[in-house]
């Protein structure tokens, strides 16, 4: 008696499953950064001069976005001091499974301004009006962020490994 049999190995394509997850996590970090730009900057950060709110626009180009401003309520326009205190960008590195987004400044009232009151008044003096304030200070824009940002993450469903099986006869 004779008994013949097929066997199939399953193996998993690896290289195409790296691949797919490369373009799905450049894909998510862009969206994660977006969110986070709105939670923070957008919906908390008030234009008085521009500097606070350009320190985030390399940050925003390199996500796709512009940071918009609002009316400029100084004297001064400081656009270009914001975008020089200002840093940020994508950092993909597929090899090391490690996809984030960074940003940073050097604008010491941005930086006061996240952790303290503003003094308020209408004299010559005094840097801010009731009025002018989105959000008033201290402005907490990072735990805003990390909220957005955990939320976000919490919805995250990576690439399916079962969609990279692949089914090989053995003889």
């Amino acid at each position: 008696m004779k008994w013949k049999t097929n066997f199939t190995a399953i193996t998993l394509d690896l290289p195409a499953y790296k691949a797919e997850l490369d373009r799905h996590m450049k894909d998510w970090v862009t969206q994660a950064a977006q969110g986070w730009l709105h939670a923070t900057v957008i919906s908390i950060i008030p234009t008085w001069s521009k500097a606070s709110r350009a320190t985030f626009q390399a940050l925003a180009r390199e996500v796709g976005m512009s940071i918009p401003y609002g009316p400029l309520r100084s004297h001064t326009d400081r656009e270009g001091l914001g975008l020089a205190a200002g840093d940020g960008g994508l950092d993909t590195k597929p090899q090391s499974f490690r996809w984030h987004f960074w940003y940073e400044s050097s604008l010491r009232y941005l930086t006061y301004n996240e952790y303290n009151k503003a003094v308020f008044g209408d004299g010559p003096h005094a840097p801010f009006s009731r009025s002018g304030l989105i959000h008033p200070t201290p402005y907490h824009f990072q735990e805003a962020g990390a909220k957005e940002f955990g939320e976000f993450a919490r919805h995250t469903r990576l690439p399916n490994p079962f969609n990279f099986l692949k089914l090989t006869k053995v003889k």
